[in-house]
């Protein structure tokens, strides 16, 4: 049986007793984090189908194409009557993160175009340092127009050896208006 197999039982046993889900996450909430299996949100935070939705990016940074996914989830959110007062917004970096392997000459090009910034500044974007790189990532979202004022933003800290987050910064609203 190849893994493809196995996926296919599976959705079948989930199909024979699925019900639809919400357009919108019954949490008002969105995380993004990295796509790294050890960072499970639904695992981490105990949450359940329909409770947020999820945005993986390598580390959890705000790319510019994260960036342009939130825009894009607040404008959706909307169209279907969610308001920006009260949606949740977790940035979740964590420890022990293989984007630190980026910071070799070889790769620091492919890093700088990942994080929308020059190799000359990738010491700014906080790399290495999962608490410090959310600090810089929330002053990115604060900085983005197309985000809502009001949007509550809290950036967290996984470690992956011990399962607790730490909370480093919140922001809510994001932005006075």
């Amino acid at each position: 049986m190849t893994v493809i197999d196995e996926l296919l039982e599976r959705n079948a046993r989930l199909a024979a007793t699925h019900e639809p889900l919400p357009n919108l996450p019954r949490l008002n909430l969105c995380i993004v984090t990295c796509p790294d299996p050890r960072v499970d949100p639904a695992a981490i935070f105990g949450l359940r189908p329909g409770d947020a939705a999820v945005v993986r990016a390598a580390a959890g940074r705000a790319s510019p194409i994260v960036l342009q996914q939130l825009a894009f989830l607040a404008a959706t959110g909307t169209d279907y009557g969610q308001r920006p007062a009260g949606t949740e917004l977790v940035l979740m970096t964590h420890t022990d993160c293989g984007i630190v392997n980026f910071m070799r000459e070889d790769r620091r090009k492919a890093l700088a175009g990942f994080l929308g910034c020059s190799v000359g500044e990738l010491g700014s974007r906080a790399v290495t340092d999962p608490r410090e790189a959310v600090r810089r990532d929330m002053a990115l979202l604060a900085a983005n127009p197309l985000l809502p004022d009001e949007l509550s933003v809290t950036g967290v800290v996984y470690d992956v050896q011990t399962g607790r987050t730490e909370v480093i910064e919140r922001n809510s609203p994001l932005r006075l208006g």
